[in-house]
């Protein structure tokens, strides 16, 4: 039987169309390997960590030799990716077609590990370092503060220190590769469940600012990216609200209201269920504070409030409304306060919130002893000294 000459030559050509073929639809990829020691029969998982959510995309259980290697395909902008070993993680970066290579030891797996082939990935583990420094560091803080083994001053000045120490670390890396992951990573770090760096400080938005501006323009198609922009915007525009906020207050004493005292007066039950007036301050300069004890932030706000009221103690009062709903819970906490606690059972329903423009708690304003409210206090004042330029 003769063979034709077309056969001999469609064989082939189908080979390399279909060859040709897989080429074409193979999607980029990045590879994940390395050796964990010590870490015989123990399962290594991979991670993606989007931004709505993390997801286990690959798993191996680690021989004796602790080798792995992970490939998957790249989603075409930088995304985060985790190594999960024993409840520990390693961040990693992935922002190309790449290799990471990533040693470590079984015991100390999220502390001690190499990183090879990512720059990102070993500025990433720079921040983690620094960032759990600062969570020690507030930890131990607490404790000696706690136990009175430093004062209310030196607990302050010594949480600053390391919150300024995270923040120049953090900052060389940011302005180094704004577009970088790392960058990114640093900006949303927090301890005790507050953002590190305050989208709210003129200081620190800048950094958020530089981000999202190199963001938009070199990673349109990244969740990260509209979200970035979205978040620095609304930061922008509360920070101009309070900036507003504060020029109205200070024009009250100007406005059509004749009748500080009167308008601006709050009468409320403390907590043996007497009634106070704040126009019964009137001839002291006091520290107005809208509140609520059931918040997270209460403890840290009150040391505030108390450095500022001790400093002054005689020549001033604090007059504090709380919104709590527990009125056990406020009474628990209220007993412990050395200053004038009322409470509004009404809450986030109060007409307090709308007359005195009240968009979060805390919010604090300083009345002078004409009971003339003269100053919306913000979170980059410092309290005892806009209360020392009124007596």
């Amino acid at each position: 039987m003769k063979t034709s000459l077309l056969s001999k030559i469609t064989i082939p050509a189908i080979a390399l169309l279909v060859s040709f073929a897989s080429c074409k639809d193979k999607k980029p990829q990045f590879t994940i390997e390395g050796k964990i020691s010590n870490a015989d029969t123990t399962t290594l998982y991979l991670e993606k960590r989007s931004l709505t959510e993390t997801t286990i995309i690959d798993s191996v259980k680690l021989d004796k030799d602790g080798n792995f290697k992970f490939t998957e395909v790249n989603v075409g902008y930088p995304e985060f990716y985790l190594l999960k070993l024993n409840g520990q993680t390693i961040n990693l970066a992935v922002d190309s077609i790449e290799t990471i290579t990533v040693n470590a030891p079984k015991e100390t797996f999220a502390l001690d590990y190499t990183v090879d082939g990512s720059s990102g990935s070993a500025k990433i583990k720079d921040i983690v370092l620094a960032q759990n420094k600062l969570s020690q560091t507030f930890s131990e803080l607490k404790k000696k503060f706690e136990s009175k083994e430093i004062s209310q001053d030196e607990y302050i000045a010594a949480v600053q220190d390391g919150v300024n120490e995270y923040k120049t670390k953090a900052k060389d890396l940011i302005y180094s590769d704004y577009k970088s992951l790392a960058a990114y990573f640093a900006l949303f770090q927090k301890v005790d469940n507050y953002l590190i760096f305050d989208p709210y400080n003129k200081k620190d938005i800048t950094a958020f600012q530089a981000v999202a501006t190199v963001w938009d323009t070199q990673y349109p198609t990244s969740p990260r990216t509209a979200n970035l922009k979205n978040f620095t915007l609304s930061a922008l525009a509360e920070i101009r609200k309070i900036a507003g906020q504060e020029e109205a207050i200070n024009k009250i004493a100007t406005s059509e209201v004749t009748d500080h005292a009167t308008y601006y007066n709050i009468t409320l039950p403390d907590r043996h269920n007497k009634n106070i007036s704040l126009s019964s301050l009137q001839g002291k300069v006091v520290i107005l504070d809208f509140t609520a004890y059931q918040t997270d932030f209460s403890p840290a706000h009150n040391i505030l409030l108390n450095k500022a009221y001790e400093k002054h103690k005689g020549n001033i009062e604090v007059y504090q409304v709380s919104f709590d709903t527990d009125v056990h819970a406020w009474q628990n906490s209220a007993v412990n306060l050395p200053w004038i606690c009322v409470r509004d059972d009404k809450s986030l329903a109060s007409d307090l919130l709308t007359k005195y423009n009240i968009q979060g708690f805390p919010t604090t304003f300083i009345i002078n002893k004409k009971g003339e409210i003269v100053k919306r206090v913000l979170s980059t004042d410092d309290l005892s000294s806009e209360v020392q330029k009124l007596l």
